[in-house]
């Protein structure tokens, strides 16, 4: 079987591996935003809380990790806690993200979110 057989339609499902702060979550933020697969008013609440933050300095940017923080306690504590899915589509396929945690901790939550993956993007730092 070939690469990409688990595939069930057009629909690709990718997990994040990596350690912490290896910029799991800004990758899949940045595919979210690049694919515009963002509504407006999420973009506008997420430049907000990045300019409360002062992400991004005078040019203000604005953290794209914060776009799969679901739970309150990974925005206060920046760090990824549960799997966070998100979706979005091309004109030739989609795809469901499962950003993973990376701290030891949370090693189950890991598992959980890659179980369903027909690939895992690992990020080093």
């Amino acid at each position: 079987m070939g690469v990409g057989s688990t595939l069930t339609g057009t629909l690709f499902r990718v997990a994040t591996a990596g350690s912490v702060d290896d910029g799991k979550s800004t990758l899949v933020g940045r595919l979210l935003h690049d694919s515009k697969a963002i509504l407006a008013d999420t973009l506008d609440a997420v430049a907000r809380t990045s300019a409360e933050r002062g992400f991004g300095g005078a040019s203000g940017g604005i953290d794209l990790a914060l776009l799969t923080d679901g739970l309150r306690a990974e925005r206060e504590q920046g760090i990824t806690i549960d799997v966070a899915y998100r979706y979005f589509a091309t004109d030739q396929r989609s795809f469901i993200l499962a950003d993973c945690p990376g701290h030891a901790q949370y090693t189950k939550n890991t598992v959980t979110g890659a179980s369903t993956a027909d690939a895992v993007v690992r990020r080093a730092d």
